[in-house]
């Protein structure tokens, strides 16, 4: 089911501009339009009992037509519920690190599951029944050209206001019906929409009038079993603040 809406949403990306041509001959070009798109990042993890509701909310922005041009969801799964009864196949130390940068950084207030960070900032909403806010900031232009041959992926980031310091590149996987069988979720099927499967970071460069950078995204896949995958990228200020994103799916 999903590989039918994956090959639907391909041919839509072609016909309304979003997705190049090229993407016949295993590039594919990825464009962000004129507003900021939305960086929504959800801390996570498959041992808590809280988290199941806050992925669902992920999960519904499948069914969005904002998905990828106005918002883009990324799942980090943190390491820390592991030493409770159950490992998460999807957590990592460094999306761990990541979640305490953030409250180095002022980002957010503590460290918890699930936490949410929208644009940079702590997201409390979830727990008042509050969807996901929008945003009506304008913001640079971002391509991002993904070769598959070589697993390459190129960014080119366009803004005459903001100065960007970092880039980021991010491969996510989409999985249904994950059976938990120990921990709080045991014996739970779970979602797992838009998880980090891989993400890396590198320096932004200025080149001429614009600002580049690039990554090699070959990571090891042994014992993961997604269905779908797709890969985004943002540019972010020296204090992790997004600038801008992109991305879609592969």
């Amino acid at each position: 089911m999903r590989s039918i809406i994956n090959k639907i949403l391909l041919v839509n990306l072609i016909l309304s501009g979003g997705l190049s041509t090229a993407a016949l001959a295993g590039e594919i070009e990825f464009n962000s339009s004129g507003a900021r798109t939305q960086l929504v990042e959800l801390y996570t993890s498959q041992g808590c009992s809280s988290c199941p509701p806050a992925e669902h909310l992920l999960s519904k922005q499948l069914q969005s037509n904002r998905l990828w041009k106005d918002i883009i969801p990324i799942a980090f799964h943190v390491d820390y519920w592991d030493y409770l009864g159950w490992k998460d196949i999807y957590s990592k130390p460094s999306y761990t690190k990541r979640q305490h940068q953030h409250y180095q950084l002022g980002n957010v207030s503590n460290v918890y599951t699930p936490g949410f960070v929208v644009d940079g900032k702590e997201w409390r909403g979830f727990f008042r029944g509050r969807d996901i806010p929008k945003t009506q900031e304008t913001a640079g232009d971002l391509t991002l050209n993904w070769d598959s041959e070589n697993q390459t992926a190129q960014v080119t980031y366009v803004d005459s206001v903001r100065q960007p310091s970092y880039c980021y590149f991010a491969i996510l996987g989409f999985e249904q019906g994950v059976a938990i069988a120990a921990g709080e979720n045991t014996g739970l099927k779970i979602n797992q929409d838009f998880v980090a499967l891989h993400v890396q970071k590198t320096a932004i460069k200025r080149e001429a009038s614009s600002y580049q950078c690039q990554a090699s995204l070959q990571f090891h896949t042994e014992g993961l079993t997604h269905k779908s995958r797709a890969i985004v990228s943002w540019v972010t200020d020296s204090l992790e603040q997004p600038l801008q994103a992109t991305g879609g799916w592969l």
